[in-house]
């Protein structure tokens, strides 16, 4: 397999699915953060990154990936190796993006995501520290905060779930903020990992507007805009 990286793009709608090839190693990577960041700008809202090609990945490569969803655009992987799935799990802002098994997977539910404003897009991942409770089914868990973005979140918690994490389709992340009290982010988790610290479960938040409202209030307390 070649050293170089190469990609083709094709389109559904305003999703950009790049099918990769080669090793997203080093220089290399900074195409692939230009190719994301010039189709936000184009409008395109999601992109999905078919990873069957990819033979390696390294800390610029999995940055490269974030550039995109920090820009604003709904980011999903499928067909990571294992070997690039490792490294890019050692990442924890990576936690949010899913990684699943087929194309079919990665564009399902996709195309009913709305635009992200251009207010919305004002925020960046913000590192929190926020104490909240996490319902997962039947299950109330306290846990962390961690991070947020306009597409996912990153909770952290102690003890291990008494129900089995595939079962678990729906997450509502709760929280008491100051002045605002108590507000609920909802979503579906697509990565259970676990670190020498803790368990951690990465959430892919439905895009609604109360989640957008919710998103908002909580990077106005923990961080200013940027312009």
């Amino acid at each position: 397999m070649s050293d170089n990286l190469f990609f083709s793009i094709r389109k559904k709608g305003n999703i950009a699915i790049l099918d990769l090839y080669g090793k997203l190693n080093g220089s290399r990577a900074l195409h692939l953060k230009d190719e994301l960041l010039q189709l936000k700008e184009s409008g395109i809202s999601s992109a999905v990154l078919n990873f069957q090609g990819v033979s390696s990945i390294d800390s610029l490569g999995v940055f490269a990936v974030l550039s995109g969803l920090e820009s604003g655009l709904i980011t999903k992987i499928f067909q990571m190796n294992t070997n690039c799935r490792d490294i890019f799990e050692q990442h924890s802002e990576a936690h949010v993006i899913p990684i699943l098994g087929s194309e079919e997977e990665a564009i399902e539910g996709t195309n009913e995501i709305p635009v992200i404003t251009a207010e919305m897009r004002k925020y960046k991942r913000v590192t929190t520290n926020i104490p909240v409770e996490i319902s997962m089914d039947s299950q109330l868990q306290p846990g962390v905060l961690l991070n947020v973005s306009e597409s996912g979140a990153l909770v952290g918690y102690l003890d291990t779930l008494s129900e089995d994490q595939n079962s678990i389709r729906h997450i509502n992340i709760i929280m008491d903020l100051p002045i605002i009290g108590s507000i609920e982010l909802e979503g579906k988790p697509v990565r259970f990992s676990k670190t020498s610290d803790m368990h951690t479960v990465g959430v892919e938040l439905l895009s609604t507007e109360k989640n957008w409202r919710i998103l908002k209030q909580v990077c106005e307390v923990n961080t200013q805009p940027y312009q």
